[in-house]
């Protein structure tokens, strides 16, 4: 950091934080937390949140817990908001995605899900 940023009261540049820093600082934070902050707040950032370490799960399952937003989870329009987010932990996880737990998702994105690992497990399917 330079002299002229610490006297003028900035603080650290947390853009600047290494890769290996920043996947500690992520690991720590659920999926919907990484897509509610970390992903917006800058590019380096969002590359950091892409990493096959932290797209190992699909976690969704306590979302659903809640009643209070029952009518919201059926609408086409969160569909397509879990739909999206499915498909780019399946990509970002680079064939290391162990688990998927969420109670809404469309057909095409569990078929996406199953063509992408037949092939990571050359063929064979675990039900």
């Amino acid at each position: 950091m330079e002299e002229g940023s610490r006297e003028s009261g900035l603080g650290p540049d947390w853009a600047e934080l290494t890769h290996e820093c920043l996947i500690n600082i992520l690991s720590r934070l659920t999926l919907e937390e990484r897509w509610t902050g970390p992903m917006i707040a800058c590019k380096s950032w969002l590359s950091a949140c892409k990493d096959p370490s932290l797209n190992s799960t699909f976690d969704l399952d306590r979302l659903f817990e809640s009643s209070t937003e029952l009518a919201r989870w059926w609408t086409p329009e969160f569909e397509r908001i879990i739909d999206s987010m499915l498909r780019s932990v399946i990509s970002w996880s680079d064939g290391n995605l162990t688990e998927i737990r969420t109670r809404h998702c469309s057909d095409l994105s569990l078929n996406f899900a199953a063509q992408r690992y037949l092939l990571v497990f050359s063929g064979e399917v675990l039900c």
